[in-house]
Parts: C-alpha cells; sequence; structure tokens
C-alpha cells in the first residue's frame, strides 16, 4: 500500500528531491515488507498474550479474522522465533493416593534386597473397589518376582489346593504366616 503524500505526486517529490522514481520504489519495495511483518508481529504478540492457551491454527484464525492475510506456516515460523508457542494445558489426573493419612506406613524391606534365584521376593497386588463411603478389597492376587527375566509370573497352586492342607490363601500364594488374620482385607 502506498503512503499517503498529499497534493504532490509522487513524480514532483522525486524532482524536488533529486531522486529518481526507480530508486524510490526500489527503496520503498525493501522497506514496505518489514513494516508489514513489523505490525504482523505486534499484532500477533498481542494475541498469543491474550489466549495464551491457543496454537498457531487458532491464531491464525483469529489473524484472518481481523483481516490479516497470513498463512498458517508464516505463523508458526514467526511464533517460533518470537518464542511465543502456546502453553499446553496438563492432563488432568485423578487423585488416586491420599498419602495424608493417620495410618502406620510400612518401610520397604525388598529395597536392599538383591534376589538370585526363585521363590525369594514375593509382591501383592491389592484390587480394590471404592465404594460410596468405603472402600472394598475383593481379593488379594500374590505374585513372584522372577529374577531371570524380571517380570512377575503368576503361580499355580500347590497340588493339596486350596483349603486342603491350610497352606493357601485360596489365591493361588502362600497363606499369610504373621499373626491373625485381619477381617478386613
Amino acid at each position: 500500500m502506498m503512503p499517503p503524500q498529499g497534493a504532490l505526486s509522487i513524480e514532483r517529490m522525486c524532482a524536488l528531491a533529486g531522486v529518481s522514481r526507480a530508486s524510490y520504489y526500489r527503496h520503498w519495495r525493501r522497506v514496505a515488507p518489514r513494516r508489514e511483518q513489523t505490525e504482523l508481529r505486534d499484532v500477533l504478540q498481542r494475541l498469543a498474550v491474550a489466549h495464551r492457551h491457543y496454537g498457531y491454527r487458532r491464531l491464525n484464525a483469529l489473524l484472518r479474522r481481523e483481516g490479516w492475510a497470513v498463512n498458517h506456516k508464516r505463523v508458526l515460523r514467526l511464533m517460533r522465533t518470537d518464542n511465543l508457542l502456546c502453553l499446553r494445558r496438563r492432563a488432568f489426573v485423578p487423585a488416586t493416593t491420599d498419602s495424608r493419612h493417620n495410618w502406620l506406613v510400612v518401610p520397604n524391606l525388598a529395597r536392599g534386597m538383591q534376589v538370585t534365584g526363585l521363590d525369594q521376593l514375593w509382591v501383592a497386588d491389592i484390587t480394590y473397589l471404592r465404594l460410596r463411603e468405603e472402600f472394598c478389597f475383593p481379593r488379594r492376587r500374590h505374585r513372584r518376582l522372577q529374577p531371570s527375566c524380571r517380570r512377575l509370573g503368576g503361580r499355580d497352586p500347590p497340588a493339596g489346593g486350596p483349603g486342603g492342607n491350610g497352606t493357601t490363601d485360596g489365591a493361588g500364594g502362600p497363606a499369610p504366616s504373621a499373626g491373625p488374620a485381619d477381617p478386613s482385607l
């Protein structure tokens, strides 16, 4: 777009300044895109600050609504050079553990243990159902850690079967040996 020059024509102004019209237009072609890009960057920065979570596609749509004819690749390039890329919203992760309880926290006894063979380290996976007012623990599953492949594997019940000689808990693993059984589990 040509700048307004008032009542004088460009030919007359060039004659008064002693400059050829070709050099005037050559200079104007070099300066005009920089002005246009500066204005675009200003508008883009203003929109990016106002809409922090908008990416280059949404900002490109806003620029087009304001009358700017810009390509999405140009908007992305300008946003990268001006460090205006959007802030990502963190994904919602529901709270699964309440660590602020008054119950006893048992230390991890297997932390420094070196497993060299089978049946040295057992871990338990407790499955629970969250009810309206309480938790329900329907069953306990025991698994053993195999040191050769470092993966959890199930255990078949012994030949006597559950309840046969009292050596299993019904889920395939050995019965807990420490103290009386807790009825809440």
